[in-house]
C-alpha cells in the first residue's frame, strides 16, 4: 500500500491543489489566532452562543480545523483505495 507524501513529485495538478488549499487554511487560521488580527475580535461583547466574540471566533476556528482535517483524511483514503483497485 502506497502512501501519498505531501511533498511528493508524484502528486498530481489536483492533488497538489488540495494540499496547497489545505496549508494556506492553516497559514490563515494562524495568523487569524495571533496578536495583529486577533486583537481586532478580541471583544467580549456580543456574546454569541453565551460565549464572549473572542471565545467564540476561536471556536469557529477549532471546529474549522477539524472539518477539514476530517475532509483531507477522507479524501485520501479515498485516493488510496483508488490507487489499489489500479
Amino acid at each position: 500500500m502506497r502512501r501519498i507524501r505531501i511533498f511528493g513529485s508524484h502528486l498530481s495538478r489536483g492533488q497538489r491543489r488540495v494540499y496547497g488549499a489545505v496549508a494556506v487554511f492553516y497559514v490563515v487560521a494562524a495568523i487569524g489566532m495571533t496578536w495583529p488580527v486577533y486583537s481586532l475580535f478580541s471583544r467580549a461583547r456580543p456574546l454569541v452562543l453565551s460565549m464572549p466574540f473572542s471565545l467564540f471566533y476561536l471556536a469557529c476556528f477549532v471546529i474549522a480545523s477539524f472539518a477539514i482535517l476530517l475532509a483531507l483524511f477522507l479524501w485520501e483514503q479515498r485516493q488510496l483505495g483508488e490507487e489499489d483497485e489500479a
